[in-house]
């Protein structure tokens, strides 16, 4: 059985390589220290660091790229497979018998909590692992919100397995 894919956004924007005299910028999705969520520079990005905008669903994420362009270029969800310290089996679990029906923003909180508490000091991981929850089988809750609200927090290395239960 293969891992469901998490989703994050891209914006191509421009046309031509820099280098040779083109103008394309072609810039992800993240989140902002205020919350909200904006197509940003990878560089600019680590500058500030930021955490990238991580989706359940590819609509989802097409969604939250169209509502954060603001130079309408093209926008594509593109899949990414959850790091391998995603602990994909337990969230399964977690989700599919303590939270069926439960509040999305109440279980994305759950999931950061138990996260930290896990040692997940990586706002990536935890990013991912929020995003994850949602990709269990049809008629399962799960967060919707692409990001945890982590900011000023330091990234740390994460533990070599992580335990959410």
């Amino acid at each position: 059985m293969s891992t469901p894919a998490i989703f994050q956004v891209m914006e191509f924007y421009g046309t031509g390589e820099p280098f040779f005299g083109g103008d394309a910028a072609d810039w992800c999705v993240y989140i902002q220290e205020d919350g909200s969520l904006a197509f940003v520079s990878g560089s600019e990005a680590q500058r500030r660091k930021l955490v990238m905008a991580y989706f359940p669903t590819e609509y989802e994420a097409e969604a939250a790229g169209a509502a954060a362009s603001t130079r309408k270029g093209s926008i594509s969800a593109l899949p990414v497979k959850p790091r391998i310290e995603v602990p994909t089996g337990q969230i399964s679990w977690i989700v599919g018998t303590k939270h069926v029906g439960a509040e999305d923003d109440e279980l994305a909180d759950e999931f950061v909590s138990r996260a930290m508490r896990a040692g997940a000091g990586d706002r990536d991981l935890v990013a991912q692992i929020v995003a994850y929850a949602p990709c269990m089988p049809p008629g399962q809750s799960g967060p919707r919100r692409g990001v945890p609200a982590l900011s000023g927090q330091e990234d740390q290395q994460p533990p070599e397995q992580l335990y959410l239960l």
